[in-house]
């Protein structure tokens, strides 16, 4: 009987935690789409990210930030954007390419708006040209700001918008009455069997106007997924190269390293840093871990799709 009572509290007990993380995965969810409404989102084009010719190209307009603090730079290579770890205030400068000090006002358009377990990542573009000894263009910058995970687990905005005012305000100089976020809109029904026009070489564009805007959309490096209900969609360079039609959840992928504090890259791209949960979709990736002072740690990780899994590197100097 005592055994018995144990399993059942066992059980029970994974049942809370399971709940606990679903819920704070939720919350989270949340968060994003404060900000992404906070901020309007500017939708560029490929051109924007050297794809076609015209480098150019805003499809569309959202609101523009200012900054409010020296110490930042820009990159003028939009696969190479000057990346910033910004922890309790004070701002690190991490990978990409810092052509271009930042002056106090520059203004920015908000092009992407990420939120993982502990860090909020804002993709910035400059709203003007910018001219230096490198070059002339926009520049790109991608501020990773680190908060408790018990922060961005409750959707605590009270926490989570000063942090980010402390850098960047929206240029009407007005902060936004801080509400709660408005609950995840109810599940649709699952759409029609994709159109037969989805084929590979599609652009986003012309995937997004067979099938309309996704659910969710995930960039890393030069890859993107485009979910829908029923399929994801997999861009590789702007274009369509697989479908995938499973309509299984994204994996749950923690890493961890030793020493914490790690800079995590997928496939060449930073996405993280140490110790970090991903949701990536099903697939194979190159996994490397760099942190100065240590080796870099490399792995190649194939990834199922609802699967929970944990990517644990000892770093060695």
């Amino acid at each position: 009987m005592k055994k018995a009572k144990g399993t059942a509290a066992f059980l029970l007990g994974v049942a809370l935690v399971s709940a606990a993380a679903e819920s704070g995965a939720a919350r989270r969810a949340d968060v994003e789409r404060s900000l992404k409404q906070r901020y309007r989102l500017t939708v560029i084009g490929t051109g924007m990210l050297g794809f076609t010719g015209d480098r150019s190209s805003i499809r569309e307009a959202g609101g523009i930030l200012s900054l409010r603090r020296a110490g930042l730079s820009g990159s003028l290579d939009p696969n190479q954007p000057a990346t910033f770890h910004i922890r309790q205030g004070q701002a690190e400068a991490g990978r990409g390419q810092h052509d271009v000090p930042l002056p106090v006002g520059e203004k920015f358009y908000v092009h992407s708006v990420y939120v993982g377990s502990d860090v909020v990542v804002l993709g910035l573009l400059s709203a003007r040209t910018v001219s230096s000894s490198q070059g002339s263009g926009p520049v790109w910058v991608a501020l990773n700001f680190f908060f408790p995970p018990a922060a961005l687990a409750e959707a605590n905005l009270g926490q989570v918008f000063p942090a980010l005012d402390q850098w960047l305000l929206p240029e009407e100089g007005m902060r936004p009455v801080l509400q709660e976020p408005a609950p995840a809109p109810a599940p649709e029904p699952p759409p029609p069997a994709p159109p037969a026009e989805l084929t590979p070489g599609m652009s986003r564009d012309a995937v997004v106007a067979a099938m309309g805007a996704p659910q969710r959309e995930v960039s890393f490096g030069a890859r993107t997924w485009l979910s829908y209900a029923g399929l994801v969609v997999l861009l590789e360079q702007g274009k369509l190269t697989a479908v995938d039609r499973s309509g299984q959840p994204p994996a749950k992928v923690q890493v961890v390293s030793e020493p914490d504090g790690a800079d995590v890259f997928l496939d060449g791209s930073f996405v993280s840093s140490t110790p970090a949960t991903l949701e990536l979709p099903a697939g194979t990736y190159q996994v490397s871990m760099r942190l100065p002072g240590y080796r870099e740690w490399q792995r190649e990780l194939r990834v199922l799709a609802g699967s929970a899994l944990t990517v644990r590197a000892r770093l060695e100097k």
